[in-house]
């Protein structure tokens, strides 16, 4: 990742932080001339955006950079999208370095959401997750003779069904969560039952504890599911599973909902509910008092922005970036003057 140090270099300080990597997507997107031009590869999350932003507020802070009382740190980070890359910049120091941030501020651009508002809550905004493959090994064999095998695939799909009972039989109904297999892989040929099979997925929460419960779970129906069909199997987690996303409550109710407000272009910040999306800012969150906002941007005509996150049509309305600048110079700047008012 780039950390880039604007102002004095003293306390207090406050940090500001857009992430710029991309997804493995064949864009579809039309009518636009900033399309990828790398197949299977695609901006369709609005990181690129995101860091467009951030650099507009940039080069806003540093013309003015004489009369900043304070610091404000820039973190440009890569690998959002599963890499922990704002876990591995925490480990590098861009939080304890000094002058070390006080606050820190973040923002995404939001498809669901009409152009120019500017929705968050306190608490938990984004969900805790995990990433999981699974490797189901048995006895191929031919399609005829199937009383000589161990079928991979029904045990895979016996997985798959059996999963589905994690939420709804395991969780309490006031808690959240979400079991879902995306990718299920076996054989090459319609006579032939394959000798394994691959099932990869995710799990979510609204808290680390109900993940990791979740985890035990997925681990214990995997295991037993596979004993039942006679076949092995491994389970494989991703290196590091992402926290939730919990937006500090004191800050947000006495600072961050108020500046919110004075940039959306309707003249309030939008409560909104927690979604079952992940996001790594929570490994800032959970070190210093942090507020995550989100971007309406679903109002744009052409091309259509209200395709969801990581759809092949996804577009973004440029229209709101400035607002989006707009939101970072105002939370740096009223922040270090707040700050550099209860340290007086």
């Amino acid at each position: 990742g780039i950390v880039a140090d604007i102002g004095t270099g003293e306390q207090p300080c406050v940090l500001l932080r857009a992430d710029f990597d991309a997804l493995p997507i064949h864009e579809r997107t039309e009518n636009i001339d900033f399309k990828s031009r790398h197949d299977g590869k695609m901006h369709a999350c609005g990181h690129d955006s995101h860091t467009t932003m951030l650099l507009g507020a940039a080069s806003l802070l540093k013309s003015m950079e004489d009369s900043i009382n304070g610091t404000v740190r820039l973190m440009f980070q890569p690998a959002e999208e599963g890499g922990a890359g704002a876990k591995r910049m925490r480990e590098e120091g861009v939080l304890t370095m000094e002058p070390k941030p006080k606050y820190a501020f973040a923002q995404h651009v939001w498809p669901t959401i009409p152009s120019g508002t500017i929705a968050s809550r306190p608490g938990p905004i984004l969900a805790a997750a995990e990433r999981f493959e699974i490797l189901i090994s048995g006895v191929g064999g031919h399609a005829a003779m199937p009383h000589l095998t161990v079928d991979p695939i029904v045990t895979a799909s016996s997985i798959v069904m059996n999963l589905q009972t994690l939420v709804s039989r395991n969780l309490s109904p006031l808690e959240s969560g979400v079991c879902s297999i995306t990718k299920f892989e076996a054989g090459d040929a319609y006579n032939v039952i394959p000798h394994s099979a691959l099932l990869r997925g995710t799990i979510r929460a609204l808290s680390t504890e109900t993940l990791l419960s979740l985890q035990k779970r997925v681990q214990h129906v995997v295991d037993s599911t596979a004993a039942v069909h006679g076949a092995n199997v491994t389970i494989t987690y991703s290196p590091d599973y992402y926290p939730p996303t919990v937006n500090d409550p004191e800050l947000f109710e006495n600072f961050s909902k108020d500046v919110a407000s004075l940039v959306a272009e309707d003249g309030k910040l939008t409560d909104i509910e927690p979604t079952m999306g992940a996001e790594d800012f929570s490994f800032v969150a959970e070190s210093i008092p942090s507020t995550f906002f989100l971007l309406g941007q679903g109002s744009g005509t052409s091309p259509p922005t209200s395709y969801g996150l990581h759809h092949p049509h996804f577009a973004l309305d440029e229209s709101v970036m400035p607002r989006g600048v707009e939101l970072h110079v105002n939370v740096a700047l009223r922040a270090l003057h707040k700050l550099a008012n209860e340290e007086a």
